[in-house]
């Protein structure tokens, strides 16, 4: 075996020594988004039950929240600013169904939303804090409100 024999065959070597790492790299990568797409679904699913888990069993974040939804003003300035963090948790989950609809049901979220923001104390909330989300969220909001006013719920 010549010199050259050896060089030529140690670049059929290396060629498929780099093609067998890109298959291999290719399936790490899924094995990784899979990973992080379950830990996304985890975290949002975790963050809705813990909404769900503040209304279930505290009664007063339950009555501040449903007497929010109806009237901002029948609440007192501390149970405003209550309302305004529960109403916060519901666009943030909402958000999250936004940037991570692969992960949860975003067309569930903005059902909800709708639902949520026909409401007149939610709508009074939300103009006022529709600054407080990125213009991704907010847009989205405003679009679901508009789809609300519209009478499109879905």
């Amino acid at each position: 075996m010549t010199l050259e024999d050896v060089s030529v065959l140690s670049q059929i070597v290396a060629s498929v020594a780099v093609v067998a790492s890109l298959i291999y790299a290719a399936l790490q990568f899924r094995v990784y988004a899979a990973a992080a797409r379950e830990a996304r679904y985890t975290t949002a699913v975790s963050d809705l039950q813990e909404f769900r888990k503040i209304i279930a069993t505290d009664a007063d974040c339950a009555r501040i929240y449903r007497d929010g939804l109806e009237d901002l003003s029948k609440l007192d300035s501390v149970e405003q600013w209550r309302f305004g963090a529960l109403m916060q948790l519901v666009v943030t989950n909402f958000a999250y169904g936004i940037k991570f609809g692969d992960a949860i049901e975003a067309e569930l979220q903005r059902t909800a939303v709708i639902t949520t923001m026909r409401r007149p104390g939610a709508h009074a909330w939300w103009a006022k804090a529709r600054y407080t989300v990125d213009a991704a969220t907010r847009a989205t909001v405003d679009d679901a409100i508009e789809s609300a006013r519209s009478g499109d719920a879905s």
